[in-house]
């Protein structure tokens, strides 16, 4: 069940349900230890947006982003939601909101986590809601995480350990003869892929994986490029869907490319709106 706690004013709904559809698909397709480094994932890219030693004026209290944790792992669904509401209600810039309650939130999930503090089912819960909180919150949020980014038309991932490279390499090709610019990762590891994808505001992201065996991996790096690149739409291409036909929404993806040639045209369209 999708839940629509956030105020349709102040969130892109679509992708917040969008979020919590993928999250919850994930628990159902991936084993206990791969949903933990989903969540991790999720801490990880988010922790560190705050800084470490320096607070900026109007950011949570310790005694506020405790409740903000305590409300992301509660039994009432949208505790969080309300916290944040609230906060943007009475004024509250987006960037404290970003860098102070969800970066700050996510450094310490991660520390109870850490010092088993919590249990894999609150990791799950308060992680999937802190996604799609800041999906719902992606137009507004988008200043902050993309400012001084230089933009790239789209960005082509082989997705780790997958080995038939030879339909990227084309659709790379045919993009850049039609007069896109674009970076193409193939053979990197997930890190290497995050890193350049850090510095980056892409126009679109192509997410080519073959196989079910790489579901995991995919699933993984998908919420790690959508909190980099939150406005920009994503495209699944190879043949994972004849095996699996939920990996679009397990990846959220606005466009599957069953066929290069023609869905080089539609992933021109795609690089318009990102």
């Amino acid at each position: 069940m999708v839940h629509r706690s956030l105020d349709a004013t102040q969130i892109d709904e679509k992708a917040y349900a969008e979020a919590e559809e993928a999250f919850r698909l994930a628990t159902v397709h991936l084993p206990d230890e791969l949903v933990l480094d989903v969540a991790r994932e999720v801490v990880h890219r988010l922790a560190f947006r705050m800084p470490g030693v320096t607070v900026s004026e109007g950011y949570p209290s310790d005694a506020e982003l405790d409740r903000f944790c305590s409300a992301l792992l509660s039994a009432q669904e949208d505790a969080a939601d309300r916290i944040i509401l609230t906060a943007r209600r009475d004024g509250a810039e987006i960037e404290t909101i970003y860098l102070g309650y969800i970066a700050g939130a996510s450094r310490r999930l991660g520390a109870m986590w850490e010092s088993d503090q919590v249990s894999f089912i609150e990791v799950s819960i308060g992680t999937g809601r802190l996604y799609r909180i800041i999906r719902g919150l992606r137009h507004a949020i988008a200043p902050v995480v993309l400012k001084g980014k230089p933009r790239t038309p789209a960005l082509f991932v082989l997705v780790p350990g997958e080995t038939h490279s030879l339909g990227i390499e084309m659709a790379a090709d045919l993009f850049r003869r039609d007069g896109g610019d674009v970076d193409v990762c193939i053979g990197q590891t997930h890190d290497q892929i995050l890193g350049l994808a850090e510095s980056r505001h892409y126009g679109a992201v192509v997410l080519v994986a073959n196989s079910k065996r790489v579901i995991p991996a995919l699933v993984q790096l998908s919420v790690a490029l959508r909190i980099s690149q939150p406005i920009t739409p994503f495209a699944l291409a190879g043949n994972l869907m004849d095996d699996e036909p939920e990996a679009k929404t397990l990846v959220g993806a606005e466009l599957v490319i069953s066929d290069i040639s023609d869905g080089i045209a539609e992933l021109r369209r795609l690089t318009e709106q990102g």
